[in-house]
């Protein structure tokens, strides 16, 4: 890949920055940016809670002690393990990251300070000219952790911490880069330069909040045109190289902050058809994708995958990346169709995540082996995805609720407050549901007095027969699957929305050409098949409906199976998510397979 000047890369997209200021575009939809958003008691409450008191804990001595060492410094404290051996770079920035979001969502300033105090500790171990001493990989996570410790922590010393670093980078680091291939999956040479092409994002992100020129020049250097250009007028490639997943779904949220820099629609145009083909061709029912972090191609790759590799996607990793880049593009287009990905692997991604434990164990691989599959920690500590698990949890809050000019958007239907101000006045939303084992939500509105907005509820893609109730009395609207159904009234205080999503048990194929290994879901929901000592998977004859092989049981998401031979043990389909560690499952099947006995 050639290196492009500023002025060329300016002249390809036909952009003027001195027309547009610090950012170009505008979202049609905002996020809350982490205020205003309060989880109430759920899973993901508790998910959030433990994630909170894990990183919480980590000794500051612990996670400085290996900056220290290099710089000569005292360094006490124990050193961390496996990635982190050496320093706790390659988790740093996201630490800071996470550390800040998370705070600022729930007004944690214990949590707060301790992003400080890890900054300033670490600070002392650079010196004045920048050097961080990373290489590109670990540094990109670094800018994005002080961006977030000046946006979410109110952190100004970030800044010139944030400019000096910058500038070493941009006088030292190796530009010689190329575009991954089948054997460099990753573009790390000829350089240690591996993912490079994550850097724009962040440093596009400093450019908007500082004005500073240096940000936005470094970021051109590092864009994917070779990689983004296949995406700018289809999304129906021809050929797929099997290059680094996760890293390859990361790189389009430097795209889309092209978007945002340069106004160029091109840009947009590649987030989207980069999201359609992955949604039609690499990702699992679980949303997740990436099998031996790889994408794969398009005919029977992916679902062979589930034969060869139990890794089979990046969780913590691979939901950021999806979680963001389905937060750009709902921003910029305004359309509901995004959430679908990022309900998706709330619930069976992120969600069904064993947690990272105090010593660095983290879950890295959904395993989803056609043969059963079983949750366990990553075989190193303190991998890539423990600073990714913080910062997902953390993102709870900014991509259940969005809002524009107009009035808010539910994007996500979990048990949720939150507050804004609306034309002058302030408006509080209280949600409260058991979705997605219920299939309605509640929403109240908390009003001062009588108030006209509009409130749009995203409708799933696999909804039909969405309605709604307003004030227990049945409310008319339009509600597509896949599209917002809107409400715009005059509201007055207490008035209560429940919205109803009918579910239904699906099959879900792995891919067209293996239309009989299939995953089965109701709803968002992804369900695994108890996979203990004599137990058959689940088998259907072709033509035959999931409904005359499955009843539900009670008010849960546990679905007995109705035998076809004599069985030992019930057999029983239970949400994926509840699975723990180490209990095989299956959430593929094979229909048409014999069984062995």
């Amino acid at each position: 890949m050639s290196d492009l000047t500023d002025q060329q890369q300016l002249a390809e997209t036909g952009s003027n920055d001195a027309t547009i200021g610090r950012a170009a575009v505008g979202p049609v939809l905002s996020t809350f940016e982490y205020d205003g958003v309060t989880l109430l008691p759920s899973r993901f409450q508790e998910q959030m809670a433990r994630a909170r008191e894990v990183y919480f804990g980590l000794p500051n001595d612990d996670i400085l002690k290996g900056f220290r060492r290099e710089a000569g410094l005292p360094a006490p404290g124990s050193d961390m393990r496996g990635w982190c051996s050496k320093t706790s770079a390659v988790i740093f920035g996201q630490l800071l990251s996470g550390m800040s979001r998370l705070s600022r969502a729930t007004g944690d300033d214990e949590l707060r300070d301790k992003a400080f105090t890890l900054l300033e500790g670490w600070r002392e171990t650079i010196g004045p000219d920048g050097d961080a001493r990373m290489w590109p990989y670990a540094w990109e996570k670094l800018v994005c952790g002080l961006v977030d410790l000046q946006c979410y922590a109110g952190y100004d010393d970030a800044l010139p911490t944030l400019e000096a670093t910058t500038a070493w980078a941009s006088r030292t680091f190796d530009r010689t880069r190329r575009l991954a291939d089948e054997y460099d999956f990753w573009g790390a040479e000829p350089g240690d330069t591996h993912e490079w092409y994550t850097l724009p994002e962040n440093l596009y992100r400093a450019y908007v909040l500082t004005g500073n020129p240096l940000f936005k020049e470094f970021a051109d250097v590092w864009r994917y045109e070779d990689y983004w250009g296949q995406f700018a007028e289809t999304s129906e490639l021809t050929d797929v190289v099997p290059v680094h997943a996760y890293s390859h779904v990361n790189t389009f949220s430097s795209a889309a902050m092209v978007y945002a820099v340069y106004g160029d629609r091109r840009y947009l145009d590649i987030c989207v058809n980069a999201y359609d083909f992955l949604q039609r061709t690499q990702c699992y029912a679980t949303g997740g994708y990436g099998p031996d972090e790889r994408f794969m191609g398009l005919d029977w790759q992916l679902g062979r995958s589930l034969e060869l590799y139990a890794g089979h996607a990046e969780i913590p990793c691979g939901t950021w990346a999806a979680f963001k880049l389905s937060r750009y593009l709902m921003g910029f287009t305004g359309e509901s169709r995004f959430g679908d990905w990022i309900e998706t692997l709330l619930y069976n991604g992120m969600g069904a995540a064993l947690p990272t434990e105090p010593d660095g164990k983290t879950y890295y691989y959904g395993d989803y082996r056609i043969s059963s599959g079983i949750k366990q920690h990553y075989w190193y500590e303190w991998p890539c995805c423990s600073g990714t698990y913080l910062q997902t949890v953390a993102d709870y809050h900014n991509v259940i609720y969005f809002h524009d000019p107009a009035g808010l958007s539910v994007n996500l239907f979990v048990p949720s407050e939150v507050t804004w101000e609306q034309d002058g006045q302030t408006v509080r939303l209280r949600q409260e549901t058991g979705y997605p084992a219920a299939e309605t939500t509640d929403l109240t509105l908390q009003l001062e007095r009588p108030l006209r907005f509009r409130l749009h509820l995203r409708v799933p893609g696999w909804c039909e027969g969405f309605s709604l109730r307003l004030n227990d009395a049945p409310f008319p609207v339009d509600g597509v699957a896949g599209d917002w159904a809107i409400i715009e009234r005059e509201w007055q205080p207490n008035d209560r929305v429940t919205a109803r999503f009918p579910m239904e048990l699906r099959m879900v194929p792995v891919d067209k050409h293996h239309p009989r290994r299939v995953a089965i879901m109701f709803g968002p929901t992804v369900l695994g098949q108890d996979e203990a000592c004599c137990r058959r998977p689940f088998d259907l004859a072709p033509g035959a409906e999931l409904s005359s092989r499955l009843v539900r049981e009670g008010e849960t998401l546990h679905f007995r199976i109705l035998d076809t031979a004599p069985e030992r043990h019930p057999r029983w389909l239970q949400p994926f998510s509840e699975f723990p560690a180490f209990w095989p499952y299956w959430i593929y099947f094979d229909l048409d397979a014999a069984p062995l006995y």
